[in-house]
Formats: C-alpha cells, sequence, structure tokens
C-alpha cells in the first residue's frame, strides 16, 4: 500500500482548502485494486481508499450523504462505502469486497 497526500495540485474532486471543501484528504493505493494502471486515471478512491478531514462533523456527514445519493441516482458512477468518524470522512472502493471495505473501517475506527 502506498499513500498519497492530496494537494492543491492533484485533488481530484477540487475540493482541498476551497469554501466547503475538505481541509486536508489522503489516498491510500491498494493493490488490490490497481487504478493507476488504467489509461486517463486518476488518484481518488477508485485507487483503494480515500480520506477527507472536513472542518466539522456535519460538513463530513454532508459529503457521505450527498456521495451516497449521487451514486444511488446514477448506479453507472460505480460504489463506494462511505464511514464517517468526527470530522473525516472515509471513502472506500466498491471493486473491493466487503470484507476488505470492512477491514479498513475497522482500522478508521481504532
Amino acid at each position: 500500500m502506498k499513500i498519497i497526500e492530496i494537494t492543491e495540485e492533484n485533488d481530484p474532486n477540487n475540493l482541498i482548502g476551497r469554501p466547503n471543501g475538505y481541509t486536508t484528504a489522503f489516498v491510500i493505493e491498494d493493490s488490490r485494486v490497481g487504478c493507476l494502471e488504467l489509461p486517463g486515471s486518476s488518484i481518488g478512491v477508485d485507487c483503494g481508499a480515500m480520506v477527507e478531514q472536513w472542518p466539522d462533523h456535519a460538513s463530513a456527514q454532508a459529503r457521505a450523504d450527498y456521495i451516497q445519493r449521487v451514486l444511488k441516482g446514477a448506479p453507472m458512477l460505480g460504489q463506494e462505502y462511505d464511514t464517517v468518524r468526527g470530522d473525516a470522512v472515509l471513502r472506500v472502493s466498491g471493486d473491493l469486497k466487503p470484507s476488505e471495505a470492512e477491514r479498513y473501517k475497522e482500522v478508521f475506527a481504532s
């Protein structure tokens, strides 16, 4: 696994440091997904997992709720597992098995 810090230059969502955006974030590249091997791919949750830190719990919860609404309304965009803890959102690629996503959640909760 490789951890990639999200900066203004590589932010796949263009939210870091912006109004109503996250304050810090990083991507956990998981070799079971291999997203960086796909043509035209960029870093993000599709690489395995992403953790976003928001100004407060309400903002983090709103982000997770928004993502799930979008994915429910447009299933062709894929799936992801989202977990909120305090002011952080753990986003895990839906390409991972539920048991693999659960392991991320366990570590995030500890």
